[in-house]
């Protein structure tokens, strides 16, 4: 991996990388009476991540968070979405992907990764086989088309960096040189309790993903995030559904998707349902809507039929299926069953710079998986000391913290819309700042 100007350039070994896994508390009710010990703490509070919670280690995941909330969980679609040969085509892979993201979550199994420090970064690759064999299919579902011959690899970079600790924000930036294809964002989570939930969303800074396509004129998708929820604390199985709607517009080709949860429980069960539509839209008379007219239009069912183009129908932890207006054919777009998580490749410890995450987070990574939450527990204390005296630095000399990697063009702390500000909250690569992958 090149790093440019005062960094320094180091050989690759993207076979050594740290494994992790589950760890578990030998005594299982502890975990549970700290747990609710930690929800006691909650209640009214309006915005959970403006609290400095610190967790024991011994209920962490052992990876960080720029390196656990990444959207890459499948690159082979990220790097098939400018193959669609029209605009709705491009679209219904930008939501493939969208769903793909969340094969993390699969197996319902909560997790908390490490509190990222500030100027902290992670830095992965992914090598992607060069076919057709990740379009979705069309016709039939049960019939998809066969796969062409790979024609060698695509390779998607991605580099993260936390921008700042309190809020706690990251921006994030994919890239496929090959395909023309950058995905983008700031990650900013607001987080409340509401007695029985904790209901996670986009905080002010986060204007959600975007998606641009080089080779198609710069044509660029915005996705907004939805708010979803922990939920089942009380029954000591807690688990995520999703509520309200994501929103994807792409003011270049004139679509807006919108994608509507329907996660609340019947019977005492999620039913994980989400519908969506594809539809025209003209992103100049956004700038008349208010944000409650806009919220009114997106609505699923006050989307008019003269303008969908495609409906969408399925869960969003199993199968979504899309159908063409005009066609009769029900397409497969997406198996969560199916999906499983790209591998990432890194540099070998040694060679890592000593802000990337799993150099920092190195010495509590290797005692949680020998078991030993003291010596986490201490090591991650020493981490936690070191940020909030490199924090009390910047205060003391009156300076902001300046991002390595990333500018923005426009503000980072800004209402999504409408319209959706397609340059607010969207970071661009310093000039030869990029890591060389």
């Amino acid at each position: 991996m090149a790093l440019p100007k005062s960094e320094s350039a180091t050989s690759l070994d993207s076979s050594v990388s740290i494994k992790t896994e589950n760890i578990e508390l030998a005594d299982g009710s502890s975990k549970v009476k700290m747990v609710f010990g930690l929800l006691k703490k909650l209640v009214g509070v309006k915005d959970i991540s403006s609290m400095r919670l610190s967790l024991p280690a011994s209920l962490l995941e052992p990876e960080s968070n720029l390196e656990f909330w990444n959207y890459m969980d499948r690159p082979d679609y990220f790097v098939s979405i400018p193959d669609g040969d029209t605009p709705v085509e491009r679209m219904l892979r930008v939501i493939r992907w969208w769903f793909a993201k969340d094969t993390k979550w699969r197996d319902q199994r909560l997790r908390k990764p490490y509190n990222s420090v500030l100027g902290e970064r992670f830095i992965c690759w992914w090598d992607v086989p060069a076919d057709n064999s990740t379009a979705p299919p069309k016709g039939d579902a049960a019939n998809p088309i066969a796969p062409s011959p790979p024609l060698g690899n695509l390779r998607v970079t991605c580099v993260t960096e936390q921008i700042s600790h309190h809020p706690p924000v990251s921006a994030y930036y994919y890239e496929c040189k090959d395909k023309k294809i950058i995905g983008r964002g700031v990650d900013h989570i607001a987080a409340r309790f509401t007695g029985t939930n904790i209901k996670v969303g986009p905080g002010s800074q986060n204007q959600g993903i975007f998606i641009t396509l080089q080779s198609h004129d710069n044509e660029e998708y915005n996705i907004q995030h939805p708010w979803a929820s922990v939920t089942g604390w009380l029954s000591g199985s807690p688990y995520v559904v999703v509520g309200e709607r994501a929103v994807i517009t792409c003011p270049k080709s004139g679509l807006k998707a919108v994608l509507e949860y329907k996660d609340e429980p019947t019977f005492g069960k999620p039913k994980f349902a989400v519908e969506g539509k594809i539809f025209k839209y003209d992103f100049a008379s956004d700038k008349a809507y208010s944000e409650k007219d806009r919220k009114e239009r997106e609505k699923i069912g006050k989307i008019p039929d003269a303008e969908v183009l495609c409906r969408l129908t399925g869960q969003w932890n199993g199968q979504i299926t899309a159908t063409e207006t005009g066609s009769t054919a029900t397409r497969l777009l997406f198996d969560m069953n199916e999906s499983t998580p790209a591998p990432k490749q890194v540099p070998s410890l040694d060679d890592q710079h000593p802000m990337e995450s799993r150099k920092i987070w190195a010495p509590v990574t290797a005692a949680l998986l020998q078991n030993d939450s003291n010596t986490a527990t201490s090591e991650k204390r020493i981490i936690e000391d070191r940020q909030r005296a490199a924090a009390a630095e910047l205060d003391k000399a009156g300076k902001a913290f300046d991002s390595w990697f990333f500018d923005f063009k426009g503000p980072r702390d800004a209402k999504p819309g409408p319209p959706v500000n397609m340059d607010c909250g969207k970071p661009f690569m310093k000039e030869g700042r990029a890591p060389v992958l």
